[in-house]
């Protein structure tokens, strides 16, 4: 496996663990079948777009690799590298719990999620699948690391499929889920929610000091 396709995995990975975003998948889930597909679709379509964006954006600055510019590669990835690590260990320390007006807000947003038409679960699922910040930050580094890697247009579109598929695993694999074994599904979907719920921090925490140490390696072997 590729440095660059294990990136995409460890970001991919990072953007899908969302307890919020899983509860919104759940929340949709229990308004229906048909709302639960308009969301997931919409999900999907809207993180694979932006990441598509984001990798056409990132071929028109970042260098080619053809003209030679391997010491600016190489001190953007240590950069990069440093950056991560650093918010590898923010992470570590930051506290676990979650204030009660932030738990209110989610908790309000999930009972409109569930209230919601096909339509609109549809416009929905295309804005949280843009996503907020940090997935937004997620799908630029991703975005960033396929163009670096100067791949042709075949395999910057597998690349930008694989990543879109790890990072919305959450949305689509549930729904798809709940579509096939119906109501089956949704008690084992709630006790994997409470495992992410409490796992969360310690997967992110490792997630982004390995994305950190690939990086700082990647930009060194650059620099040799």
């Amino acid at each position: 496996m590729s440095s660059v396709n294990l990136q995409l995995i460890l970001y991919g990975l990072l953007a899908m663990l969302s307890p919020l975003g899983f509860a919104a998948t759940l929340a949709v889930i229990e308004s229906g079948r048909f709302k639960a597909l308009g969301f997931g679709i919409g999900f999907v379509a809207g993180q694979l777009l932006a990441c598509a964006l984001l990798v056409m954006a990132g071929a028109a600055v970042i260098p080619d690799r053809e003209t030679g510019h391997e010491t600016f590669r190489g001190l953007l990835a240590i950069g990069l590298g440093v950056a991560v690590l650093s918010l590898a260990l923010s992470v570590r320390r930051r506290p676990e719990s979650t204030t009660p007006r932030s738990s209110e807000r989610s908790q309000a947003v999930l009972e409109r999620l569930g209230r919601l038409r096909v339509g609109t679960a549809l416009v929905a699922g295309l804005l949280l699948g843009i996503g907020g910040p940090k997935r937004l930050v997620l799908t630029a580094l991703a975005a960033a690391s396929i163009s670096a890697s100067s791949a042709d247009a075949s395999r910057a579109t597998v690349s930008v499929v694989l990543y879109t598929a790890i990072a919305t695993l959450l949305a689509w694999a549930p729904i798809l889920a709940f579509e096939v074994f119906g109501d089956r599904a949704v008690s084992s979907l709630g006790s994997a929610q409470k495992w992410l719920s409490r796992h969360q921090r310690t997967a992110t925490y490792y997630s982004l000091l390995l994305i950190g140490v690939l990086a700082i390696a990647e930009g060194v072997a650059g620099l040799l």
